[in-house]
């Protein structure tokens, strides 16, 4: 009878416990409520983003001041390049469209390797560390938590960003993923060849050559040509 009592005693307890780990307070209970609703009445997938932006679950030790951007991903891109810009293009459209009819913003970043506005800074943390020649060599893209892609898992993920993901998730099958790397491998090799009449060793000459250049008129500007006195900035 006793050992029945203390069980009883510690089952009661332990529901208690649970109850109180798992009850969701009445204000967000009563929001995701409005929200469900909300789909059922024709929001659809177009709302998709704006749920998963406010019901996602983070990791603990992940908090929005550890985020290089506040986009998912950024793509470092080509923009000299036709059928990169092509696919980069339909992207941007895409993410911007699925943000505006859902209230929420964007989720993928364009970082233009070949910026001609904006010098492409392979030091900025939310660019990975990829210098040009990485970059040129094969697409990169970030993630706002710092980890760097490279080739087909670029267009995996980014694809998943704008809701397609289901376009690529072929490539995940063992044979296939081999045959689309190898695949992208050669496209890579030869991109710069077909798409820029130039090869990829002559392009990070001609970018190195040009950088060289700006960093001797920048230390020029700073130097005193009469006393020889350079500042430092």
């Amino acid at each position: 009878m006793r050992m029945t009592k203390a069980i009883s005693a510690i089952t009661l307890l332990t529901r208690t416990k649970l109850h109180q780990s798992f009850t969701i307070p009445r204000h967000t209970a009563l929001h995701q409520q409005h929200v469900i609703n909300n789909l059922a009445r024709g929001g659809g997938v177009e709302n998709s983003r704006w749920v998963s932006s406010r019901f996602s679950t983070t990791s603990p030790t992940t908090t929005p001041n550890d985020r290089l951007f506040k986009e998912e991903l950024n793509v470092i891109y080509d923009s000299k390049c036709g059928v990169c810009k092509m696919e980069i293009d339909f992207l941007r459209r895409r993410d911007e469209r699925l943000a505006s009819e859902s209230n929420a913003s964007p989720r993928l970043k364009f970082t233009d390797i070949e910026g001609e506005e904006v010098d492409y800074d392979p030091m900025d943390k939310s660019n990975g560390g990829v210098t040009y020649a990485q970059g040129m060599a094969s697409i990169h893209a970030v993630r706002a938590d710092g980890k760097v892609l490279n080739g087909v898992p670029v267009f995996r993920a980014a694809y998943r960003e704008v809701e397609l993901g289901w376009l690529f998730e072929v490539t995940k099958l063992p044979v296939m993923k081999q045959i689309f790397n190898m695949g992208y491998d050669l496209f890579a090799k030869y991109r710069t060849n077909v798409t820029r009449g130039k090869n990829l060793e002559s392009l990070i000459e001609i970018y190195e050559e040009k950088k060289e250049l700006e960093m001797k008129q920048k230390n020029a500007e700073n130097c005193d040509s009469t006393t020889m006195i350079c500042r430092t900035s």
